[in-house]
């Protein structure tokens, strides 16, 4: 029986930011011999859709994504309004998600969460990712 891929759906509304974590999240996969494919949409509002799509297409679900506080409520719509989507179709559908949507507070914050240097949430995701397909399934990925 063929291992179904990973899909990664990468928001790239920060561009070093989502580069930042698909690469530390790729050098996981790739060394665990995981396929995976990405999908790359403008920004978090449109992971929803894409992930609804492709819900039965992967064994597992990787976002990534990064919303900075802005002066205005824009940011709590756009953090609300995606987790609340993305959860919905997770939790219906008991699929397994690393969901790494970066809420920060300033660009340097982003930085430091995405880089391979720092925290490495992207590489933290994608074992993540694995782990869930395990617990899902339960059965080795």
């Amino acid at each position: 029986m063929k291992k179904k891929k990973i899909l990664i759906i990468n928001a790239d509304y920060y561009p070093e930011i989502s580069k930042n974590l698909l690469n530390s999240s790729s050098r996981v996969l790739k060394e665990s011999n995981v396929e995976f494919e990405v999908i790359h949409v403008p920004g978090a509002l449109e992971i929803p859709v894409i992930l609804e799509k492709y819900k039965n297409n992967f064994s597992g679900f990787i976002i990534f994504g990064c919303v900075i506080r802005g002066a205005t409520s824009h940011y709590d719509l756009v953090v609300n309004v995606t987790s609340s989507s993305v959860y919905k179709i997770v939790n219906k559908d008991k699929l397994p998600l690393a969901f790494c949507l970066l809420t920060v507070e300033n660009y340097q914050q982003a930085i430091e969460r995405s880089s391979l240097e720092k925290k490495n949430l992207g590489a933290k995701a994608a074992e993540t990712c694995m782990q869930m397909i395990n617990l899902i399934n339960e059965k080795k990925f």
